[in-house]
């Protein structure tokens, strides 16, 4: 039996063996008894529930409705009004859950550090780790069931393949909950908030979202496309614990780079899936990029102190003029894993980096705007200086903030909002 054909059994009314249009006996009977109630209905009324499994009468009387995902499979899902507690199979396309309905949130495919949690919601600290399978990873499928999750998301950063189909329909199968694939690459984003916003029910919100992401892309990639290619700034990606791993122009992990209008120096071969290309410390100075943009050592592990004070790399330019700046990571990495909505902060702070004179927006104000719009959390002036770190002001600006030093990762307050808030700002975003 088909996954699809097995869903309409276990979902058929009343169990039993389903007759030709998908539903039991049983059910039948009490379908009939349905239909005995409901005589004081108009005719239009009743014509929408006579219909052998109609979208209509599944939707009414069964709290189902039938989509089509990202890849053409057509999945029964519950109504967005009766949707409680939904999952995701990445931490990417928990952030997509995250950013527009966070209280369907069943669980986290993350393990978040506290400075990250200090940059969201309180409760998202109480989330149980259902698990992930990115990464080779696993998720508790005992506990999806336990825990009576109705609809897992499976959002992919690239096209989807053959090989999510797979994986979606095993899940599927094991389950029994349905698991609808999701085309969430950079190009797709605004259409995927949309599509999620329908059947999650925070249409109004998904709209919200995906105009303001396409007009973020629209505007960054308007403003870098002035900047003559002989005026590009180079730049090389410092990934892993000695700064030696990157991402060329093909990976998808690199995708935020030339969207802001980066030259990546990074001339090697693109490892599949996680990426992470291995590279000497020769080849670096080779490169001998202008900016090079590094992980931080305190969430990330990164490198950004090793490349700032060993002698090793002193003689690069961007050493040389202290331009080497610190990936924001709280409380997702702006510019890729996972490959998501948070890119769309990390191209305006490169752009803007980069380009200032072309890309002239205040990084302090939006900032701010973006972790209040995407991600339900109110952050102060100085948690946004501190975010941005020695990337703000950009090169020959004056800046316009003087920082005192008692931003969030200090601790001297937090930025997470209460449940209560959260709800009375999403009851007014529909």
């Amino acid at each position: 039996m088909s996954a699809n054909a097995s869903l309409v059994s276990e979902n058929s009314v009343g169990g039993g063996t389903p007759n030709a249009c998908g539903m039991s006996r049983r059910g039948f009977i009490q379908f009939g008894g349905a239909l005995a109630l409901s005589v004081a209905l108009p005719l239009g009324g009743l014509s929408a529930l006579t219909g052998c499994r109609s979208a209509a009468g599944d939707e009414l009387l069964l709290g189902e409705r039938t989509i089509t995902d990202h890849t053409g499979r057509e999945v029964t899902v519950p109504v967005a009004s009766s949707l409680e507690r939904v999952y995701f199979t990445s931490a990417l396309a928990q952030v997509f859950v995250f950013s527009l309905i966070p209280q369907l949130q069943a669980g986290t495919a993350i393990t978040f550090s506290q400075q990250e949690l200090a940059m969201m919601p309180d409760y998202m600290a109480d989330l149980p780790n259902l698990g992930s399978l990115s990464s080779n990873g696993e998720i508790d499928r005992e506990e999806l069931i336990a825990r009576d999750v109705q609809v897992v998301f499976s959002i992919s950063g690239t096209d989807l393949t053959a090989s999510n189909i797979s994986e979606a329909e095993k899940l599927q199968d094991q389950t029994g909950i349905p698991v609808v694939l999701v085309d969430g690459s950079f190009s797709r984003i605004a259409e995927a908030y949309r599509f999620l916003g329908d059947i999650l029910g925070c249409a109004d919100r998904a709209e919200e979202l995906a105009t303001y992401l396409e007009d973020v892309y629209e505007n960054v990639s308007s403003a870098v496309a002035t900047v003559p290619e002989s005026e590009r700034v180079s730049v090389y990606y410092a990934e892993g614990p000695l700064g030696l791993q990157t991402e060329p122009d093909e990976s998808q992990h690199a995708l935020a780079f030339a969207v802001a209008g980066a030259k990546n120096v990074a001339a090697v071969d693109a490892n599949q899936g996680l990426g992470m290309s291995n590279v000497s410390l020769e080849q670096v100075i080779a490169w001998d990029p202008e900016v090079i943009v590094a992980w931080d050592d305190a969430i990330r592990g990164g490198a950004d102190e090793i490349i700032r004070t060993k002698d090793t790399w002193a003689g690069i330019r961007a050493v040389k003029n202290e331009r080497v700046y610190t990936m924001p990571n709280a409380p997702f990495a702006w510019l890729d894993r996972p490959p998501g909505v948070n890119r769309f902060i990390g191209i305006q702070w490169l752009a803007n980096m980069l380009y200032p004179d072309a890309y002239d927006v205040d990084m302090v104000d939006v900032t701010r705007d973006f972790y209040s719009r995407m991600y339900w959390c109110d952050i102060t002036v100085d948690q946004a200086l501190d975010l941005l770190g020695n990337s703000y002001p950009p090169v020959g600006r004056q800046a316009k903030y003087t920082y005192s030093g008692d931003g969030a990762q200090s601790g001297s307050s937090s930025s997470g909002l209460s449940s209560d808030a959260l709800t009375q700002r999403q009851a007014g975003a529909d």
